[in-house]
């Protein structure tokens, strides 16, 4: 897609600040969109069932919301003040071969998730038609159904993604609100088994924080790609967006999913939902409210990412990007994946490499080029900088290495490795 003035808003050079499309109000809904999911809610269900008490769950949505808000607004300064977007941020940690390994590693779970997300979707219409309308049961045509419906969204590019994205953010809101006075008016809410349980303050805490942070461990890699987008371009704007964006969609989400569990011990946020619902309407209010959520997340955080990267890996347009990351989508059988006993190690593993990837990029642009990068240079790969060894960059992948290693020790806390690189820098 091209702006009034010929720019590429979908491709992979430089947005110059004049082009971009978004000021700080789309942009902060666009967040609360995207954050407003059922991964989110999931946190707070089964953390509460998980051994911890009312007021650890509370700590954790804290905790991770502003670690996601924070690393998020770190990362995404090279983007929103040059316009670049994080295929192209990478060049300058990971050499420009190097960089390519990364985004793929980058662009596997995005993938995974953008499946998940869409069979999330595909789950709930499906109980919502079956209890409300006793249809039977058709979870994979509704799994098609939105694909289809990710494609047509996504086809025209970034530009419709956040406008989309920002219209429905108000819908959404307003459902979310509705939800909580069902849960509290319908729902039997007995806090004091919660709050005098003992729980703990020790490694399962922390992994609940290493955990819920990961689950936007993809998010706050490749931020950039959104923050390009803003205007002005500047730090404060960033900071004001990404945490008023991210934080309290987040520990909103996490309180309604601990509430529903509370209400009726359901441990399924949907299911549970469902339990309450006090009437036919409910159920639809659920399901818009689902695939609203679904796709806009989908949007940005799957999708976004992965068009791009297939851009750039084999030089095709946005549009073919997004058919051919829908598809694989499809490929990844998320029916199969996210009910996976191994799927949670499976998030730990793509957790221990990227954690430590968002380390390096931190390290590299703030402590290194001390924020400033040669655009001149990063695209173009005739010359000598940011080719290292024959486009790849040793320092950056061994970092990335003893990361991961150090993290496969303990998974249960493996996004934590974000923290080696920055201090062996």
């Amino acid at each position: 897609m091209m702006d009034k003035n010929g720019t590429d808003l979908n491709g992979l050079n430089p947005i110059p600040e004049k082009d971009r499309p978004l000021t700080l109000a789309p942009y902060v809904l666009s967040f609360w969109s995207t954050a407003i999911i059922i991964q989110v809610m999931a946190i707070g269900t089964f953390l509460l069932k998980g051994g911890l008490n009312l007021y650890q769950v509370l700590a954790v949505g804290v905790i991770s919301g502003v670690l996601v808000a924070t690393f998020c607004t770190v990362n995404s300064f090279a983007g929103i003040k040059n316009g670049i977007p994080f295929i192209i941020q990478l060049r300058s940690s990971f050499g420009y071969k190097g960089a390519k390994v990364a985004y793929i590693l980058r662009i596997v779970p995005a993938i995974c998730w953008y499946g998940i997300g869409t069979w999330l979707g595909a789950l709930a219409i499906n109980q919502v038609m079956m209890t409300l309308f006793s249809l039977p049961e058709m979870k994979f045509p509704y799994f098609f159904i939105l694909t289809l419906i990710h494609i047509f969204l996504s086809y025209r590019g970034i530009k419709d993604i956040t406008w989309f994205n920002a219209a429905v953010a108000t819908v959404i809101c307003v459902i979310l609100v509705y939800f909580f006075g069902i849960i509290l008016f319908e729902g039997q809410l007995d806090f004091s088994k919660y709050t005098h349980t003992p729980g703990s303050w020790g490694i399962l805490f922390f992994g609940g924080i290493s955990a819920a942070t990961a689950n936007w461990a993809t998010v706050m890699l490749n931020n950039s790609d959104l923050g390009r987008q803003l205007r002005p371009a500047t730090g404060k704007a960033g900071f004001i967006g990404n945490f008023i964006g991210i934080i309290p969609p987040w520990i909103s989400m996490v309180l309604i999913g601990m509430l529903i569990f509370i209400a009726n011990g359901n441990d399924d946020p949907i299911a549970g939902l469902m339990a309450l619902a006090p009437n036919k309407t409910f159920g639809l209010i659920l399901m818009v409210f689902i695939i609203l959520a679904q796709i806009t997340s989908n949007l940005t955080t799957s999708v976004l990412p992965a068009a791009l990267a297939f851009q750039d890996l084999f030089k095709v347009k946005w549009s073919t990007g997004a058919i051919i990351s829908a598809s694989l989508s499809a490929v990844t059988m998320p029916w199969v994946l996210f009910t996976s006993e191994w799927f949670f190690t499976f998030q730990n593993i793509y957790s221990s490499f990227l954690g430590p990837i968002l380390g390096i990029l931190i390290a590299d642009y703030w402590i290194l080029r001390k924020g400033k990068l040669n655009l001149d240079y990063l695209y173009n790969q005739d010359t000598r900088a940011y080719r290292y060894f024959k486009g790849f960059s040793p320092a950056a992948f061994l970092a990335m290495l003893i990361g991961a290693i150090i993290s496969f020790n303990n998974l249960d806390v493996a996004w934590l490795g974000f923290l080696q690189p920055l201090l062996f820098t």
